[in-house]
């Protein structure tokens, strides 16, 4: 034991010895690999502009901390934290959004968490509950401060997508077994259901443009016994009132997005592109997916003028990423990430950081410390102090006396401190 914990702190040295720990991940896009059910093999993939790829960025940055989880569903950035939700885990992952470093994890009052928005220092997670039971189906808040839920409101079956429009936040019911209808809208400043908006079969999307909310609505399945087909109905945000709907005839329609005055959607291996003032939707699409795509589109977004696009192959092998251009969906690349890619996440650009400070030059020290650490900065600086279970232990302003750490217990801690728009996340050792 005392020859790893002084391997450890040989090797921590080491590091603090370079401009920052590990790598910054900015300027690129992120892929969330959902992972095989019960196999507890998610992972997340980057995609830098220039092309690179970097597969499983988690376990590689966070090799002490154990798996990502088991089937994620979901990963959302906010503030300098992107939110990794892991359905089957009943887990929240919540790393540093440039380094990945991991920082702490909710993993109480979870069951089987969906997608994740944000809204005044909360976060909004929607929880499907038991899959046999149409009862129990809820949104939980969290208080982004302590990342602890505070309160769950409870809504019909089948809470699926949710997003913050305006100070409200709108909840699709996807459905369980009996295939939901309907927008529920939430008030987070009481956190109450305010109303319910009925669209059509099997709510699968949303996106909003300028105060309307667009619901895509897939329709019911040949197998539910009753099929029906998809529709785009267009919600007023400020009336909470359906003000139009475009039908798809004989169509399943899903993945829909926007971008400018385009919106993108896929009905099995094709991707449509309509303007958003159509009232019809295309004879022909926009793209097809390659002939090794055997089960559809598993994912898709639009970002900086690409349409990536997720392929889960057979459901077993590695998945693909395709990238096709938004101008007339000539497809540029191809990756293979890992198994079956569902979301995509656009990185922190590089050149949106103005502070005098950057990463590169935030030190801590003294690695490994006893009483006090330290970081090199006569300016306003935040720490906040994470043991390895990911529990905030520590969360103060920076002065010159430094931060006491005399009453930890020995052992490995992660340290993020932030200076102007810079954030640096590193490892000590307590001794």
């Amino acid at each position: 034991m005392k020859q790893l914990y002084g391997f450890l702190a040989a090797s921590l040295l080491s590091f603090t010895a370079l401009p920052v720990f590990g790598q910054s991940f900015n300027d690129g896009v992120f892929i969330l690999n959902e992972g095989g059910a019960g196999s507890n093999n998610a992972s997340v993939s980057f995609l830098s502009n220039t092309g690179n790829l970097q597969n499983n960025i988690y376990a590689t940055v966070n090799p002490t901390v154990g798996a990502l989880g088991d089937t994620a569903q979901n990963m959302a950035i906010h503030g300098d934290y992107a939110y990794i939700v892991l359905n089957i885990s009943n887990t929240i992952k919540i790393v540093n959004n440039q380094t990945f470093q991991h920082v702490a994890t909710i993993n109480t009052g979870l069951n089987n968490p969906r997608y994740i928005a944000f809204s005044n220092g909360k976060a909004y997670v929607t929880n499907w509950g038991s899959g046999g039971s149409t009862t129990d189906d809820y949104v939980a808040v969290i208080n982004l401060s302590t990342n602890t839920i505070e309160t769950n409101i409870a809504l019909a079956e089948g809470v699926e997508r949710i997003l913050e429009i305006n100070g409200k936040i709108y909840v699709a019911h996807q459905g369980g077994y009996g295939y939901g209808n309907t927008v529920s809208v939430i008030d987070p400043t009481s956190n109450t259901l305010e109303r319910n908006i009925q669209v059509g079969d099997v709510p699968n999307s949303m996106v909003e443009k300028d105060g309307i909310l667009y619901v895509l609505c897939g329709g019911k399945p040949s197998w539910a016994g009753t099929e029906t087909f998809g529709a785009l109905v267009k919600i007023n945000t400020e009336t909470q009132t359906v003000i139009g709907q475009v039908d798809f005839p004989q169509k399943h329609p899903s993945n829909l997005k926007i971008d400018g005055s385009n919106v993108y959607y896929s009905i099995n291996a094709d991707v449509f592109k309509a303007s958003i003032a159509d009232t019809a939707v295309p004879a022909t699409p926009f793209f097809t997916l390659p002939p090794q795509n055997q089960y559809g589109i598993y994912g898709m977004e639009v970002i900086n003028n690409k349409i990536y696009v997720g392929d889960a192959v057979n459901y077993v092998s590695d998945g693909k990423v395709y990238v096709y251009t938004t101008t007339d969906g000539t497809l540029s690349n191809t990756y293979t990430v890992g198994k079956l890619p569902n979301g995509f996440v656009k990185a922190v650009d590089s050149n949106l950081g103005t502070g005098e400070h950057t990463k590169q030059n935030i030190v801590l020290y003294p690695n490994p410390a006893t009483d006090y650490l330290y970081v090199n900065t006569d300016k306003q600086a935040m720490v906040k102090m994470y043991d390895m279970a990911g529990r905030l232990i520590k969360n103060q302003s920076y002065t010159t006396s430094g931060v006491g750490i005399s009453e930890l217990n020995p052992g490995m801690y992660v340290v993020e401190i932030t200076i102007d728009n810079a954030t640096s996340v590193q490892k000590i050792i307590k001794r």
